[in-house]
């Protein structure tokens, strides 16, 4: 019996032609996984070199950010030295800030933020040095050095409308519109030369305002400059405008362009009530005598700033037996003020003061039951009762400036009319 010549098939045989394929597939693959990871770091080199630039939206650059605020006595060395950086980078970051600004100079409650890219490197470091400015320093990937620059914050400014009715004081007002103090502070400084905030406000009374709000990334941030406002007190309407006076500083004019600031400020202080006014024979708290009270004495915490009510020179600051601490103030046309009782002195004999600098803090010292300020005016060494002075105002918006402030208040008049 003859057998068949043909040989049994290899096995093997019906699996090479797909295995081959298959083995190409996982070398292509591999290939490629080998150039993907090869060019990876490049990529995020490449982005690292443009710190400024928007990150890719298919590979965003991701940071790990630090916040905080300075502590008291706290140094920067500190703060960057416990976020893992070695002494020779924060001493680096030191001296590269130091042409734009000293960081021995950063000041408590300012805040500050560290960022480092993916790599756990050193990004960059930015302090707050005031409302409008920032220090960077950061460190450019593409030479390999840290560089530093200040930065005006890129606010967004807006011309907002503010209105609103008293039902008790300002501040409360403002608070129930959704405004901050800050705008009642500025309100009340651009009129104080005719409003005492403090005993001539009235329920009822109404206000409007133009004011520059400053937004950063669509928050607001802060008030810029009170454009124009008027305020209705016990029916009296004043309205001022913002306006450039000889010397080019900010001021308000009615619209006459006669200057809302008067001479003298109404208050040299914020206060909480008049605890004795004006009087030619008054009886002593303390001894008991009748005499002379030729001031009147503002009730306020201890420590309450106490304002220069005018521009002049300090004729002395210091102790003064019953008076305590004080500050005597000498004025144009014969005027002097003095600020008695104080807890601090912040002025120097022999000094200049502008209208509305603080001269001095609330205290209860000399002969004195309690924390208060006893405030007197005089003239040509006659006393005066501050409670019933009439000062002339400033100087008016000069003659060849008015056809300029005119089209200054008439661009704002028909915005505090409005509804």
């Amino acid at each position: 019996m003859t057998q068949s010549s043909s040989a049994s098939p290899n096995p093997l045989r019906r699996f090479a032609g797909p295995g081959i394929i298959l083995l190409l597939l996982i070398s292509l693959f591999a290939v490629a996984a080998y150039h993907f990871l090869k060019l990876d770091p490049m990529i995020e080199e490449a982005a690292h070199s443009l710190p400024h630039a928007f990150p890719s939206e298919e590979r965003p650059e991701i940071f790990r950010q630090v916040e905080g605020v300075f502590k008291r006595n706290q140094t920067v060395s500190e703060v960057l030295t416990e976020q893992g950086l070695s002494g020779f980078l924060v001493q680096r970051i030191i001296d590269c800030a130091r042409p734009q600004y000293n960081l021995a100079r950063i000041k408590a409650g300012y805040p500050y933020t560290i960022r480092f890219d993916g790599r756990e490197r050193f990004h960059d470091f930015r302090y707050t040095i005031d409302s409008d400015r920032y220090l960077t320093v950061y460190h450019e990937a593409g030479r390999d050095c840290l560089v530093s620059v200040v930065k005006d914050f890129p606010f967004e400014i807006r011309e907002e409308e503010v209105a609103g009715v008293i039902e008790s004081s300002l501040f409360e007002t403002i608070s129930k519109i959704g405004e901050k103090d800050p705008l009642a502070w500025e309100l009340e400084d651009i009129f104080s030369s005719d409003i005492d905030f403090f005993i001539d406000i009235r329920k009822g009374d109404s206000f409007k305002a133009v004011v520059e709000k400053k937004y950063l990334d669509g928050e607001f941030s802060k008030y810029g400059a009170v454009l124009a406002a008027s305020f209705s007190n016990g029916g009296k309407n004043i309205m001022g405008f913002r306006f450039e006076d000889n010397n080019g500083k900010p001021a308000y004019y009615d619209p006459e362009g006669k200057a809302l600031k008067k001479s003298f400020l109404k208050s040299p202080l914020k206060y909480t009530r008049i605890s004795s006014g004006f009087s030619l024979a008054r009886r002593h708290p303390i001894t008991k005598k009748v005499q002379p009270h030729l001031g009147v004495d503002y009730a306020a915490p201890v420590g309450t700033p106490v304002r220069a009510v005018a521009g002049g020179r300090v004729v002395f600051a210091g102790t003064k037996g019953a008076n305590g601490r004080m500050v005597h103030l000498s004025h144009p046309n014969g005027y002097e003020t003095l600020y008695l009782h104080l807890s601090r002195i912040a002025v120097k004999g022999g000094a200049r003061v502008g209208q509305g600098d603080v001269i001095g803090y609330v205290g209860s010292s000399g002969l004195s039951t309690g924390p208060h300020l006893d405030f007197r005016i005089k003239r040509r060494g006659q006393a005066l009762n501050p409670l019933k002075m009439i000062f002339p105002p400033g100087d008016p918006v000069p003659p060849d400036k008015m056809p300029q402030f005119a089209l200054v208040r008439d661009s704002w008049m028909g915005r505090l009319h409005s509804e």
